[in-house]
């Protein structure tokens, strides 16, 4: 196989090697774009994402709905050999224009699930701050993405019902570098799981998007924080950096999925923005996507399987708990999409609330 492709001839390398051979030998390499859309009505969902793994020779992804508490997943995955386009199968992410235009297709097939859905940006790109986690003598993690608002025209079709819309809330990312458990096997040492509580926020109005990530120990002591107010393209106001958040969450009984919650921004202009939410439908269950030991082989992403297709549907109807065909089934991570209210403006957001072990501030674990 010839390591040179059609970016070999661009002025961009990054090393002494072609583009197909990425700087680290680590398998744990991967390049993933990620996308959620909300229709305006709020009753139907959809997650989308796409990954390489250069150095596991894999490219996957994943297309999910939810509507009515039921979350239908469609897994992808293929060899990566020389061909690095955003195509699996019959999954594809075109990005037209840079950071403004970008196509999401979905081709029908042998399973509930098909869409075209072109994206366009609404508010400016944010490069978060880097996240590198060294413990026990090995990188655990060391990665950069950057995320963006914007809306989404076209259709989704569920079982054979299409909806359509020219205004989807949309929110996507793109993230790159070394992260845990990719390519089926992760060494155990320095992937401990401490008590945390983990709050992730993109959440917008017409005017104004607030993001951040706030990362505290069981006991309330913040390990990491990055947050900034960003004001929608074209406006003259400059992004103001959030330097402190209070959080107040309701959490749905014997669960760790949240219901409504209130954040308190403290701005570094000595503002004050208060966020409301209330959740919309359920938290997704992230093991139908192919993250969490997805896939039906339960080894998860970056991992070699040829050209497949699999689909199911996990329903989601009881809060906190996930099942398969009638049977309990461990969903992973969960994130949850919301109608959000900004100094009383209302808007649409994503706002996943991840923990584990105990929490004492709201009394989650043992």
């Amino acid at each position: 196989m010839s390591l040179l492709g059609p970016l070999d001839e661009e002025l961009n390398h990054q090393t002494s090697k072609p583009f197909r051979v990425p700087g680290t030998t680590d398998h744990r390499f991967y390049d993933r774009h990620w996308f959620e859309a909300v229709h305006p009505s709020g009753e139907l969902m959809m997650l989308a994402g796409m990954g390489v793994y250069k150095n596991m020779d894999v490219a996957d992804g994943f297309l999910v709905a939810q509507h009515d508490r039921q979350q239908t997943n469609v897994r992808v995955s293929r060899p990566l050999g020389n061909d690095l386009r955003s195509v699996v199968g019959p999954l594809e992410i075109q990005v037209l224009e840079p950071y403004e235009r970008v196509r999401l297709t979905l081709t029908p097939g042998k399973y509930p699930l098909s869409a075209e859905l072109h994206w366009t940006s609404v508010f400016p790109v944010y490069l978060e701050e880097p996240h590198f986690t060294f413990s026990e003598g090995r990188i655990v993690q060391d990665t950069s993405r950057y995320d963006q608002i914007g809306r989404l025209e076209g259709w989704i079709d569920l079982d054979g019902t299409r909806y359509e819309s020219d205004d989807w809330w949309g929110v996507r990312d793109h993230s790159w570098g070394v992260r845990p458990d990719v390519g089926g096997f992760e060494p155990s040492h320095g992937h401990t799981r401490s008590p945390m509580l983990w709050l992730w926020t993109f959440a917008t109005t017409g005017e104004v998007a607030v993001h951040f990530q706030l990362r505290e120990t069981g006991t309330g002591t913040v390990t990491h924080f990055d947050g900034e107010v960003i004001y929608a393209s074209g406006s003259d106001r400059e992004p103001v950096r959030i330097e402190r958040v209070e959080h107040d969450i309701v959490f749905i009984d014997g669960s760790r999925d949240w219901s409504t919650l209130v954040y308190h921004l403290f701005l570094a202009d000595g503002q004050k923005m208060t966020l409301e939410a209330e959740a919309l439908q359920s938290a997704w269950a992230y093991r139908g996507t192919g993250y969490e030991n997805g896939y039906e082989d339960s080894r998860g992403v970056g991992v070699p399987r040829g050209e497949i297709v699999e689909t199911d549907r996990v329903d989601l109807s009881v809060p906190g708990r996930v099942t398969r065909n009638g049977e309990p089934w461990f969903p992973g991570h969960r994130e949850q999409p919301a109608r959000v209210w900004i100094d009383g403006a209302p808007g649409t957001g994503h706002l996943p609330v991840m923990s584990s072990g105990r929490v004492e501030k709201y009394g989650l674990g043992r």
